[in-house]
């Protein structure tokens, strides 16, 4: 893990979580302290040259949510796994005699400690120890040369505006294919964009274009959503922004909460760094609606939005069509 600063509960206010967790059955989400040195894939080829004690499958480097009615804190500070959950035991099961990391909310602050996951005649079990900490409340903001804001007018005259990130996985300005997306996801995703396609031609989902916005949209749908504590529970998060181009700009999001809907009218702020150095910007504003809304059963609290320009100046779709396709627009 990455060095972080560690914020130590007092011994009056480890006593007051463990009571918490005792009385108020809280989930928890755990994670293992280091990443595994080999991974299923590594097994797959044929490379063995690693103990077994240190063979973690892939699988267990993502965290793994437990909810609050498959374990029991019991008054000793242990937390035990029901042997009943045979799904939550088979998920677990991998971090067995490993350093994990346990994450949990109190009074919405995140916290966490570092334990060992053992095995006892109840089933496996991890004992809270002696030191809890708060999760460090650290909001990186990284420096893209693109950024968003979605602004609609709410109850009376308040307007909201919602913040849109860049981010690295999902490079903007290069066109999308379907090879972005990670070989074993791609059969979910391909039943998604046939969905997709059945409901358009069916009338039921606005037109689609030439469909490249979807790629982004199947992937981010499919991806493992973190079950990472926060340090503040509940705190609203920038959308994601997975594609733009001169007719639409495509939002992510994680949060369940998500307050745009399908048909909603909205302006949408693009920012462009123009320069290497951020010196010169230049912002485009366009009218637009929610087109489209995208859901995947197995991702519940993971949603796509498909934004389309309702009105946009001539010089910015050419800046838009060439900045995306790395080519002068005829015409």
């Amino acid at each position: 893990m990455a060095q972080e600063e560690q914020k130590e509960l007092s011994r009056i206010e480890r006593e007051l979580v463990l009571q918490y967790l005792r009385d108020d059955n809280v989930p928890v989400t755990v994670t293992l302290e280091q990443k595994p040195l080999q991974q299923e894939a590594d097994l797959s080829s044929g490379t063995t040259d690693l103990a077994d004690n240190d063979r973690v499958p892939a699988s267990a480097i993502f965290p793994v949510a437990i909810p609050a009615e498959q374990m029991t804190v019991l008054e000793q500070g242990i937390i035990l796994l029901k042997n009943s959950m045979r799904e939550t035991m088979r998920t677990v099961q991998p971090f067995l005699g490993k350093n994990v990391r346990v994450q949990f909310y109190f009074n919405r602050v995140g916290l966490y400690f570092v334990t060992t996951m053992k095995e006892y005649s109840q089933g496996l079990a991890l004992v809270v120890p002696s030191a809890i900490y708060r999760i460090p409340d650290v909001r990186t903001k990284k420096d893209y040369d693109f950024s968003a804001t979605i602004s609609y007018d709410a109850d009376g005259n308040n307007k909201v505006n919602l913040a849109c990130q860049a981010v690295d996985s999902y490079p903007l300005f290069t066109l999308p294919a379907w090879g972005d997306i990670e070989l074993s996801r791609q059969k979910d995703a391909k039943a998604i964009l046939e969905l997709i396609v059945e409901n358009v031609r069916a009338g039921q989902e606005a037109p689609i274009g030439n469909g490249l916005h979807l790629f982004p949209v199947c992937r981010y749908l499919t991806e493992p959503q973190s079950h990472e504590a926060e340090a503040v529970q509940g705190r609203q998060e920038p959308f994601t922004v997975l594609y733009v181009d001169e007719e639409k700009i495509v939002l992510g999001s994680h949060n369940h909460d998500v307050v745009l809907q399908k048909g909603m009218d909205c302006e949408v702020q693009l920012l462009f760094s123009v320069t290497a150095h951020a010196a010169f910007k230049r912002t485009i504003k366009v009218n637009a609606s929610v087109q489209s809304e995208y859901r995947f059963a197995e991702n519940a609290d993971t949603v796509c939005f498909v934004l389309s320009y309702k009105s946009i100046k001539e010089e910015d779709v050419r800046f838009l069509y060439e900045r995306l396709r790395g080519k002068l627009m005829e015409g």
